[in-house]
């Protein structure tokens, strides 16, 4: 078996029998196959560099990229030194590692500027040092706020006096930068004044101001008595926007789940009332009584007794006295008295309805088509009306349709952008390249170099079969003789091995080889007879 030093050898004896011409040409060929698969291997491999931290301060930006340059990291900077970027699979790592040495420190100092202390410091120096940590600390914490891009506090701390009535109270400003297009709800607003009031003794509410950079004033001690119809008003409409936005990424994430991302555009539109009646109700029913009392009562009364017969006197007129008398009583007058009381039916009821009661929804739908590709142009192919009646009948199901309160669906088809469409589809694929491609580009890129390059030459130079050698005692082959000069000889064919061959043909074909040697056999037979 050879050796390397064999191999180089033979490589070097081959070097020096190529001509200046060929060893340039050799030189230049080896040399632009290696740059090509190098530079083809370094672009491959590329790092995608992903955003580690946004909206940086000068200070904080320098000591994060001089954190990298020490630990060896690769990074980008980009926006004026507010945004740096590394690569994707170390994002994670950078950032905790970061937080650790308390990077980045955000707009302000906190209390960390107590981690080293002096022993001549005096008081003052200390009592604006904690002033310093305290706005630093709220500066952190508000900006934590998604809407907030920067944010700096400043409090105003008076003297403590030993009278109480001269005493001041603290007070403080809020100055936000909001991130663009968004802005902070009434509740942030009340949440960030409530925090600085909290953090800073004796500072109430009423003395802490919210501005933001433009000049607006979020907030201010004369807005804290709002009138009632405006703050009212406020309520009803941030009430409404949140019942539309509610219904809105309902359907919406409906439709996006059945149809695919940014196919569908839904807009809800909510007709509120607020009125809040009071209803009084005083109902009498006449067919359903009640006795409530009853009263019974008799009387016996006897006739007066007569003055006797007028013109009669004496003996008889006693007489017919008697008799009237024993008539009067026999007859007694009887009466009777019955009283009834009968209550009727009655219901009292008083309503109060409800505030915020939805009477009428309106939502509009905008459905994306579908998209082919024809002769390598994007075509456009609508919905059929099939389809955009299961749509509506989706959202109608959604959206809770009431045909009572009049509600309101409208489901369009409307072609997107096609441009968008195929920006997505590419931004899409590079991300699945950067993701997934890349491993099999490194390995399909190893396999050209083995098979196109390294095989070749090693067939060519290395494993090539060796040159025939004559045998021993043959006759050499003298070149011929032209003008007294000896011309060099053609070098020898590489011989076949015949026997190898027919030993190969007879293991793979043993029939076919049995059936020749009987003919071999049989002709050989034939030819010993014949003589």
């Amino acid at each position: 078996m050879a050796s390397p030093a064999d191999y180089l050898s033979q490589l070097r004896k081959m070097y020096d029998d190529l001509s200046v011409r060929q060893k340039v040409i050799s030189a230049a060929v080896v040399v632009g196959v290696l740059a090509g698969f190098v530079a083809l291997f370094l672009f491959i491999n590329t790092p995608t560099y992903k955003v580690l931290y946004t909206d940086l301060d000068q200070k904080d930006a320098g000591e994060i990229v001089q954190w990298l340059q020490k630990k060896g990291i690769s990074y980008k900077v980009s926006q004026g030194g507010s945004v740096i970027k590394v690569p994707e699979d170390k994002v994670y790592d950078i950032r905790l590692a970061l937080a650790s040495q308390g990077l980045p420190r955000g707009s302000g100092v906190g209390f960390e500027l107590f981690d080293k202390s002096s022993l001549g410091t005096t008081d003052f120096v200390q009592q604006v040092n904690y002033q310093r940590a305290l706005q630093g600390e709220l500066e952190k914490t508000i900006s934590r706020f998604p809407q907030v891009k920067t944010v700096r506090v400043h409090i105003a701390k008076p003297k403590d006096s030993l009278f109480v009535g001269q005493r001041q109270e603290p007070s403080a400003s809020v100055v936000l930068e909001l991130k663009r297009g968004q802005e902070l709800s009434r509740g942030q607003i009340q949440g960030i004044v409530h925090l600085v009031a909290s953090a800073v003794p004796r500072l109430k509410k009423d003395n802490v101001t919210v501005v933001d950079t433009t000049g607006n004033v979020l907030f201010e001690a004369k807005m804290n008595v709002k009138d009632p119809l405006k703050a009212k008003a406020n309520l009803q409409f941030t009430y409404r926007k949140r019942l539309e936005d509610y219904f809105k990424h309902k359907i919406q994430t409906m439709l996006e789940d059945a149809l695919g991302p940014k196919k569908a555009v839904v807009r809800v539109s909510a007709e509120v009332d607020f009125s809040q009646v009071k209803t009084s109700e005083d109902r009498f029913d006449p067919d359903t009584v009640a006795i409530r009392s009853e009263q019974k009562s008799e009387e016996l009364e006897k006739p007066r007794q007569p003055g006797g017969v007028p013109g009669v006197k004496g003996g008889l007129a006693n007489k017919l006295q008697g008799n009237i008398n024993q008539q009067s009583e026999e007859f007694v007058i009887r009466k009777k008295k019955e009283t009834t009381n009968y209550e009727i039916s009655r219901i009292q009821r008083e309503i109060l309805g409800s505030i915020g009661t939805l009477k009428r929804l309106s939502v509009a739908v905008m459905v994306d088509g579908k998209y082919k590709k024809e002769k390598g142009k994007t075509v456009y192919v609508p919905r059929t009306p099939e389809e955009l009646t299961n749509l509506k009948q989706i959202v109608m199901a959604a959206m809770g349709y009431s045909e009572e309160r009049g509600d309101d669906v409208s489901v369009v088809n409307v072609p997107f952008s096609p441009e968008k469409v195929e920006k997505g589809i590419a931004e899409k694929a590079m991300d699945i390249f950067t993701k997934l491609i890349r491993p099999l580009a490194n390995l399909l890129l190893a396999l050209i170099f083995i098979f196109a390059v390294l095989r070749p030459l090693l067939n060519r130079f290395v494993l090539k079969p060796p040159e025939a050698q004559p045998e021993e005692g043959a006759p050499a082959i003298e070149g011929e003789v032209e003008g007294g000069e000896a011309v060099a000889a053609p070098a020898f064919e590489p011989i076949p091995d015949v026997k190898g061959e027919l030993r190969d043909l007879a293991k793979e074909y043993p029939e076919r080889a049995a059936a020749l040697i009987k003919i071999w056999l049989r002709e050989k037979k034939k030819d010993k007879e014949g003589e």
